[in-house]
C-alpha cells in the first residue's frame, strides 16, 4: 500500500513509477499503403509493413535511463581520416626524390611543410578515438549504475491528478525532472 500524495492528499490517480512507464508504451504493427513499382513487362502491387512504438509524453518524463548515444559515427569518421591521412601521407615521400634549392634545411622544412596535412588528419583521426573510448567508458559507467538506479526509479509513486511524483517515506511532491535527476545520481550518471 502506498501513501496519500502529499500535493492533494488523494489516492485515486497514484499510480506506481514502473506501471506507468511501462503503461505509456504502446507497440503498433500494420500495413502500409499500397505501393506499385515496374517490374519487367507489368507492374508489381506490395504493401509495405508498418511497426513501431508510441511512447506518451508522461512516460517519457519517467524514463530511468538517458537515451543511448550511437557511437559508431565517431569510429567511422576516425576511419575515413586514416584513410584520407595515408593519401596525404604518400606527398612526402614524393618531394625527397627532387632536392629544393637551399640545401638540406631546405629540404627538412620542405618534407615538414608537405607532410604538415597528413600530421593535421592523423591528429583529428587520434582525438576521435579518444571521444569514442570516453563514450564507451561512459556508457560501461552508466551500465554499472543502473541497479541502484532502478532500485531508486522502482520507489517512486506519480500523482496523475498533480502531475508529480513522490516517495512514500519522503512527504513532498516531485517535478518529474527533478525524480529523473534524483535516480541519475542514484545511478552514478548524472551531469
Amino acid at each position: 500500500m502506498t501513501e496519500r500524495c502529499p500535493s492533494c492528499g488523494l489516492l485515486d490517480q497514484v499510480q506506481h513509477v514502473p506501471a506507468v512507464y511501462r503503461g505509456g508504451h504502446s507497440f503498433f504493427r500494420g500495413q502500409g499503403p499500397a505501393v506499385t513499382v515496374p517490374a519487367g513487362d507489368g507492374f508489381v502491387t506490395t504493401n509495405t509493413q508498418v511497426s513501431g512504438v508510441s511512447v506518451t509524453a508522461v512516460a517519457r518524463s519517467l524514463d530511468p535511463f538517458p537515451p543511448p548515444r550511437r557511437d559508431g559515427g565517431l569510429l567511422a569518421a576516425a576511419i575515413v581520416l586514416a584513410l584520407a591521412g595515408s593519401c596525404f601521407l604518400l606527398l612526402p615521400f614524393s618531394a625527397i626524390g627532387d632536392p629544393p634549392p637551399g640545401g638540406l634545411a631546405a629540404k627538412a622544412l620542405g618534407i615538414a611543410v608537405i607532410s604538415l596535412p597528413s600530421v593535421c588528419v592523423y591528429g583529428t583521426a587520434g582525438v576521435l578515438v579518444w571521444l569514442y573510448v570516453r563514450r564507451l567508458r561512459a556508457h560501461r559507467r552508466q551500465r554499472r549504475g543502473v541497479p541502484a538506479a532502478q532500485q531508486v526509479w522502482e520507489q517512486g509513486w506519480f500523482c496523475h491528478r498533480c502531475g508529480g511524483v513522490y516517495f512514500a517515506d519522503a512527504g513532498r511532491l516531485l517535478t518529474p525532472a527533478h525524480f529523473r535527476q534524483l535516480v541519475a545520481r542514484a545511478g552514478g550518471y548524472d551531469r
